[in-house]
This record gives structure tokens, C-alpha cells and sequence, in this order.
């Protein structure tokens, strides 16, 4: 359900009660309780942080708001930052015809017409709420809405008589119930945090972008709701879990990945699940710019290398953006090309027209199940430009580098923080990859999570190594790093100068440079034109992916033209 969203100026939080009920109840509760009042922050930013006291609420999308509040230390929870998801509630009431309502679109559902997409089943019950519903400023009490001699008679169902905002929070809870996350709807609807934590009947905890750990309001009342709630969650995904198989992985359809532990044995606390939170648009390679995840040169440097067809492992610890970097980064491989993609969970998203998407599938028949290896034996038959997976967790690093050794490039994610806890990693156990293959890889971007300037956390590519080949005298991997990030000034630093293996002595004569150093050149001006597209703020994906297809499909020229006079998407 779309409610009609309105936009209020920062410290207007009267403006958001007269509007919202629901709000104006939380706050008017909150201030008898604490003695204090949130201020309305508008647009979340880092500068929120600051605040101090830290006290304020801040919009999500339609009827939902999230209240950031850090109690005083002489208060319950002080020191601690807390999340509070506000959102419509039902009387008790509405709760009764709330089930009235769904008891009569359950009996409607055979007959109601099909739907392909959740936006469609959203339009169909709201028009079945409207059948089943009137407005008036009168509503009809509980006990009149059905009796037993119509039941027995057999006689249709009178319209249930609400008003105008009872009708909005019903088609609310319904819509959320049924089709949307349920009790974690407002969590999932923050863009500002990024993992989810349920540990059993603890309130939920979330990392946020702006506030680091906080604490929300929500948690599950009974170990039964929770239970019931996980096996409908994936169910949905497509990944039932059970007492025989606790632990399962998946996809959200926002994309996010979620991990649930369903099992007391294994969770001794009680089921618990972690969801990863993605951003709803595809974040392009001039917002990471931006942001500086990596600097214009960076980002030259990786253009050049998956051109020319070049073997890459974005590596770093657990939620430092790996995914992100491995997304933003794939408009730079020629739009003319084949790219085929194999992974348990899908995450990667790729624009190119010839793109074929494999995901692996769990059965417990073992003939029908299709595990990672598998893919990737297809995917070499169908001889692709390249291979993408997901990410490399166990044995099937061992057959992304036999692709690498036919010819194939490959892309993928890696958890390793350095160059040689990598070459490690893949020559030890579950892995075993052979030390003398590891030249087939040809660089590794290595990316952790940081303290941002401004407060909060961020993403910092802080290193670039190329490999340069297996030295079978010292038994060891021959690497040379190229670029390095500076923590105090927050700077990316170019060291590969005159020194790169793969831009002098592969990629140089696939460009046709005579002189193999002019390739620095080439370097520089692609660095200058993306620069030119964060000045003018053109970070929106599909933008991005836009303009590289000019230059794929025409030219440099007109590539650099259209940046010029390329009118940016607005957010």
C-alpha cells in the first residue's frame, strides 16, 4: 500500500504529528515517560551523528518513522543508542476486523485474479479491502459487523464501516502481514542500516550506517512466533528450513541475504538469523568515488584490467563491501560480450545483454540437487568472456581458477585481508589450490571496514596487488602492490608508476601501444572522465552504465562528449 508520503522541514515535528496519528501518540507517550522531545531530523546525514543530545526522529518511507534516542547514563539503557521503529497500530478493535477482513480475502482467494509480481497482489487486496469495506465517519461496532443469523441464512457479508484512517492502518497491517516483512517492516525499510542481528527473544540490534550498534524496540514474544515466522521467511525464499537442516542462506527479494539458525542445539539461545541489508539501487563506481571508497584512479586502473579481460578477487573481512565493489565495477567489462554469473545466493546484478544467471539448488534427492560446481562446469561450455561467482567459500575456488587456466576470466569475492592471508587461504585446506597456478589470478582489490571521518563507518579500498607469476624457486607467488590508501589523509596513492606487470606487459599490446608506457596515458585520461562524472554528479547506476555504452557501442569521443551534456537521473 502507497501512502501519500509529504515531505516536512527539519524540526517541523508538529507538522508530522498533525499528519500522522501514530506518530503524534508515540511522542506525546515518549515525552511523559522521559521528559524530553525528539526533534524531526528531515534526511538522514553523517552531521546526525553530532547530535547531542541525540534525540530525533527521521522519515523511512510512506507511514513509517525511526527514533534515534541515547538515554542519559542515570537512565534505563543509558549510554546505549536505541532504535524504535514507529509505525501504524491497530486497536484492539481493528484487530478484530483486521481478522474479519483477512478471513473474507482468504475465501475470496481462489477466485481472485492472478499476479506476477508483489505490487500486483499489494493492488489486488487493496481492492478487496475496498469491496469489503466502507468509509464513514461512524463505524459500525464490532459486535454488529456479523451475526450468527446471517451466518446461518447464509447471507453475504455487510461492508465493514471505518474511517478514512482506520482504513489506512488496515491496509497497512494487512499488506505487511501478507505480503510484506511482517513485524520486521520498519527494520527492513531503513536504508540506513546494514545488518540485522535476532538472537532468540532479545530485542533485535542493527548496525547503522550513521549511528554504529543500536538497540530497536522489536523482538519476537514467544519462541513459537519466532519459529513460525523463519520457516515462512524461507519458505518464501526457497530454502525451507527445518530441524534436520537448521542452517540455510539465502535471498531476500530486495536482494538483502539473510542467514537463519532454526534450532535450540545450534543456537542455545533460541533461533536467531542475521539479514544483510542491500541498497534497493545498484550503487554505481562514481558513487563509490564519491563516497571514496576508491579515488578516480582507482577505478581507471580496474577499467583497464576488465577490458582487456584480466582475473580478479575482490577480498576483505565480513560486510566491508566486497558485493558493492564486484557490482559497481562490471559496467567496465565490454557490453558486447557474454557474462555468465554462478552463485548459492543471487547478488550479482549485471546490465549487459548477453547474461545468463545460475544459482545453485539444495534437494535432498542428490540427483536433482545442482551445486556450485556444476555451474561453473556449464557456464565453460557456453564459453562466456566471463565468469562471475558470487563468492568463493570452499572447493569451488579450485575450479575458478581451472577456468582461469582455459582462458576464462573470472570474477569473484574472497574473505581475506592482504595478498598473502589470500595465497594461503586458497593453497590450504578446504580449497588446495596449487601454488603454481595462482598466476592464472591476475590482481586482487582488498577492501575493509573504517571509521569515517565525519563519524559512523566506511568502506575503503585500501589496496591493490597485481600477481605477477609463481617463482618456482622460492615456491612462493611473486606480487607487486599497486595501490595503497593513507588513513590519516584518506587518500588513495598510485605505486604501481612504470611498474605494472599487467598494464605494460598484457594489457599494452591487446590496446596496440607501441610504446608499452603510453598505457599510463590511457590511465590518466580515463581517471580524468570519471572525475568529470562525479563533478557533475552523474552517480545514478544506470547512468553510469549509460555512458559506458556509448563508449563500448561508438567511441572514446562521443563517450566524452555525452558526459558534457549527459543529464543526470535525479534520486
Amino acid at each position: 500500500m502507497e501512502v501519500e508520503e509529504l515531505e516536512f522541514a527539519r524540526g517541523d515535528l508538529n507538522g508530522v504529528m498533525s499528519r500522522y496519528d501514530h506518530v503524534r501518540e508515540w511522542v506525546e507517550d515518549f515525552e511523559a515517560k522521559h521528559g524530553t522531545r525528539p526533534m524531526y531530523y528531515g534526511p538522514l546525514d553523517r552531521a546526525a551523528s553530532k547530535q547531542n543530545p541525540l534525540n530525533l526522529i527521521y522519515h523511512l518511507r510512506g507511514p513509517l518513522f525511526a527514533h534515534v534516542y541515547r538515554p542519559p547514563q542515570d537512565e534505563e539503557g543509558g549510554g546505549q543508542t536505541l532504535w524504535f521503529g514507529i509505525e501504524p497500530y491497530l486497536t484492539e478493535e481493528e484487530e478484530m476486523i483486521k481478522q474479519i477482513l483477512v478471513e473474507r480475502l482468504l475465501k475470496e482467494a481462489p477466485n481472485a485474479p492472478s499476479f506476477s509480481t508483489d505490487a500486483e497482489f499489494e493492488s489486488m487486496l487493496e481492492n478487496m479491502m475496498k469491496k469489503h469495506t466502507k468509509i464513514s465517519n461512524t463505524p459500525v461496532a464490532i459486535s454488529e459487523i456479523v451475526t450468527p443469523v446471517r451466518r446461518v441464512l447464509g447471507l453475504n457479508d455487510p461492508p465493514l464501516s471505518v474511517t478514512e484512517q482506520q482504513m489506512e492502518r488496515l491496509q497497512y497491517t494487512v499488506i505487511r502481514d501478507l505480503v510484506r516483512s511482517g513485524p520486521l517492516e520498519t527494520l527492513l525499510s531503513d536504508e540506513m542500516l546494514e545488518d540485522i542481528h535476532a538472537v532468540g527473544l532479545r530485542y533485535i540490534s542493527m548496525d547503522h550506517k550513521v549511528f554504529g550498534m543500536v538497540t530497536s524496540n522489536i523482538r519476537f514474544r514467544d519462541r513459537e512466533m519466532l519459529e513460525r515466522y523463519l520457516r515462512a521467511m524461507s519458505e518464501r525464499i526457497g530454502r525451507p528450513v527445518s530441524d534436520s537442516k537448521p542452517i540455510i542462506d539465502g535471498a531476500l527479494l530486495d536482494g538483502s541475504r539473510i542467514n537463519i539458525i532454526y534450532s535450540d542445539d545450534v543456537s542455545t539461545l533460541g533461533s536467531s538469523f542475521t539479514i544483510r541489508k542491500f541498497a534497493e539501487e545498484t550503487i554505481s563506481i562514481t558513487q563509490l568515488i564519491q563516497w571514496k571508497t576508491m579515488s578516480a584512479e582507482v577505478a581507471a586502473y580496474v577499467w583497464l584490467c576488465l577490458e582487456n579481460g584480466m582475473s580478479l578477487l575482490v577480498s576483505g573481512e565480513t560486510a566491508s563491501g566486497k558485493t558493492t565493489t564486484l557490482n559497481a565495477i562490471l559496467p567496465f567489462i565490454d557490453h558486447n560480450v557474454k557474462i555468465y554469473s554462478a552463485e548459492d545466493t543471487p547478488e550479482v546484478k549485471v546490465r549487459h545483454r548477453l547474461w545468463q544467471r545460475l544459482v545453485t539448488r539444495d534437494s535432498k534427492n542428490e540427483d536433482s540437487r545442482v551445486e556450485m560446481f556444476d555451474l561453473l562446469k556449464a557456464a565453460l561450455r557456453s564459453r562466456p568472456r566471463y565468469i562471475i561467482i558470487g563468492e568463493i567459500r570452499g572447493a569451488e575456488g579450485a575450479t575458478a581458477f581451472q577456468a582461469m587456466q582455459t582462458g576464462h576470466p573470472v570474477i569473484a569475492t574472497f574473505h581475506a585481508s592482504s595478498i598473502v592471508k589470500m595465497i594461503q587461504r586458497f593453497t590450504g585446506d578446504p580449497i588446495n589450490v596449487p601454488m603454481r597456478f595462482f598466476d592464472n589470478l591476475n590482481f586482487a582489490i582488498f577492501q575493509e571496514v573504517v571509521e569515517a571521518p565525519g563519524g559512523g563507518i566506511a568502506r575503503r579500498i585500501t589496496g591493490i596487488d597485481e600477481v605477477i607469476g609463481y617463482n618456482k624457486h622460492a615456491d612462493g607467488v611473486l606480487t607487486r602492490g599497486m595501490f595503497d590508501w593513507d588513513p590519516v589523509r584518506d587518500k588513495h596513492y598510485f605505486r604501481g608508476m612504470f611498474q605494472s606487470h599487467l598494464m605494460e606487459n598484457k594489457m599494452a599490446a591487446l590496446m596496440g601501444f607501441e610504446n608499452k608506457r603510453d598505457i599510463y596515458e590511457e590511465m590518466a585520461r580515463r581517471a580524468e572522465a570519471l572525475q568529470r562524472m562525479v563533478d557533475r554528479n552523474i552517480t545514478h547506476y544506470d547512468d553510469v552504465f549509460d555512458l559506458l555504452d556509448i563508449y563500448y557501442q561508438q567511441d572514446w569521443e562521443a563517450f566524452s562528449n555525452a558526459i558534457d551534456i549527459w543529464v543526470p537521473i535525479e534520486d
